[in-house]
């Protein structure tokens, strides 16, 4: 018995810091505008700051020539906020062009991380400056990769069985993968039903995909921490690390919806 308590002995500080989380995001994107634009930028601000520290070490300074690149993703989701998300990415990465000079050290590291981190905040803003589907859609991204999480957790914890990638993960398994995805469809499907804007079903399917999407996220993160030898992007967050430990899937995931909303011209709801 003491045995398997011991497999959930995170989940209490986990879940506190995630509701406590879930909460300030939720009352902010429900406003939207500049509210949800601040949150986005302040997390990716955050997030850059752990990526750097993950990349060159802790303790090793900033320097002020490099404040261009620092500031470049928060920048470019605020423009993003006021024209529109390609002003905001071509914003951001002029920042990075004139930061570059001062970040030598691991700069093919530093550079597209902190571009991936912009245009992901970016996505999100973007996903969320829909007037008609905007909060619907975040909310919606949001639920779906904590479903993905959820399910993983306990899928993992409960079943456990073969590795997905023990050299990148070792706590991940195939199960995990497997309850998340589930989870993550139930949860879509569910949530297709209570807002009625769109069909269930393919809710649902899109929530699978998206789940999957969160995966390799969490992978991609996983693994440049492995390669950079540090076990949480930062400890930010009781019980869950960093915020780039816990928003790497949601970015991957927002890339991916905001990119399928993009080539198809509408939104994500609209079928």
């Amino acid at each position: 018995m003491s045995g398997q308590a011991s497999k959930f002995d995170d989940l209490h500080i986990r879940l506190i810091s995630a509701l406590a989380l879930g909460l300030i995001a939720l009352v902010v994107f429900v406003f939207g505008g500049l509210w949800s634009a601040a949150l986005l930028a302040l997390g990716c601000g955050a997030m850059i700051w752990e990526w750097r520290e993950m990349v060159v070490g802790k303790g090793q300074g900033l320097r002020l020539r490099a404040l261009p690149m620092v500031i470049a993703g928060p920048v470019g989701v605020l423009v993003a906020d006021q024209w529109d998300p390609f002003t905001g990415i071509f914003a951001m990465l002029v920042l990075l062009a004139i930061g570059a000079g001062a970040e030598r050290a691991r700069l093919r590291f530093i550079l597209p991380g902190v571009a991936y981190i912009g245009i992901a905040m970016i996505c999100i803003e973007a996903l969320r400056n829909d007037t008609r589907f905007g909060f619907l859609a975040v909310l919606w991204l949001v639920l779906i990769v904590i479903a993905a999480d959820v399910g993983g957790y306990f899928g993992g914890r409960i079943f456990g069985g073969p590795k997905l990638w023990p050299r990148v993960s070792p706590k991940k398994t195939w199960a995990g993968v497997i309850g998340g995805v589930l989870f993550a469809q139930i949860t879509g499907f569910v949530f297709g039903l209570f807002t009625a804007v769109t069909y269930a079903p393919e809710v649902a399917l899109m929530s699978a995909v998206v789940a999957l999407v969160s995966v390799g996220g969490d992978l991609i993160e996983s693994s440049a921490k492995r390669y950079f030898g540090v076990k949480d992007s930062s400890r930010l967050m009781p019980g869950h690390g960093g915020i780039l430990d816990r928003l790497d899937g949601l970015m991957a995931a927002a890339i991916f919806v905001a990119a399928i909303s993009f080539f198809r011209g509408q939104s994500i709801f609209l079928w």
